[in-house]
């Protein structure tokens, strides 16, 4: 589940998109509430994702990939409401998948999912919801609450791999915090394997993270209070030990 940004830039841009790829948030704004047709205009982008697969995308989806503020966003939205629902041709996804996958400002997600809640529920050509992006790019607790508030129902969705998003989240070291959520929100997604037979706890026991004692606790029922106990205590002794080193 890599993430890349979008680059390759195509050569067919409308006014707006100009203003988008130049990051030029005033313009934009302007150049919608003159041209509020502009917002229909879908434009063909190489490499939107991957750099390898062209892409017909909305200004909505140029707009979500490259972290415009919310009142771009809102303006795009307000000219073309269906832009909500429209997705990009390469791998299917919605605005709120892009704005998820690149890790777009808390504000714009919740906005996203508010205005259109289905989309929480939609998954892209490779099974995978809005919710499996931000467990993949640390999103913090609140764009993760946002997401299960508005459809609790994606914890159980598994995409083509049968990675549910816990598995998602324990895979790419999300915080304890995001973690205990997910498991709050669906019990039985602890017990859920992926198609290659691994459940939560046994990639908890494979990656390299600073939480990961705390996740794997959560995973096997522990209170988290005596991992993170007994790790102040380790760190205790250590220091004492060499401390009592240099004095010798």
């Amino acid at each position: 589940m890599n993430l890349h940004l979008p680059f390759n830039i195509g050569t067919h841009r409308s006014n707006l998109n100009k203003y988008l790829f130049n990051e030029d948030w005033k313009s934009a704004i302007t150049e919608i509430e003159h041209h509020p047709n502009d917002a229909k205009v879908w434009s063909s982008q190489a490499g939107f994702f991957d750099g390898d697969h062209d892409s017909h995308v909305l200004p909505i989806h140029v707009a979500c990939s490259l972290h415009a503020p919310l009142e771009v966003i809102k303006a795009i939205v307000e000219a073309y409401p269906d832009a909500l629902s429209a997705k990009e041709t390469s791998f299917k996804r919605l605005p709120l998948h892009v704005s998820c996958q690149m890790a777009e400002k808390p504000e714009v997600i919740e906005y996203l999912a508010r205005q259109y809640v289905g989309a929480t529920i939609e998954p892209d050509v490779l099974g995978r919801l809005p919710i499996h992006y931000c467990c993949s790019n640390g999103a913090s607790l609140d764009v993760v609450k946002t997401l299960l508030k508005a459809n609790s129902a994606s914890t159980l969705y598994a995409d083509y791999n049968g990675w549910l998003p816990l598995h998602v989240a324990v895979h790419f070291g999300a915080s304890t915090e995001v973690v205990q959520q997910l498991i709050k929100a669906c019990p039985s997604s602890v017990d859920h394997r992926t198609k290659k037979g691994s459940n939560a706890l046994k990639l908890a026991k494979k990656v390299s993270t600073k939480n990961k004692e705390e996740v794997i606790a959560l995973l096997e029922g522990r209170p988290t209070n005596e991992v993170v106990k007994s790790t102040t205590v380790s760190r205790q002794d250590s220091i004492l030990r060499a401390l009592v080193s240099m004095a010798a």
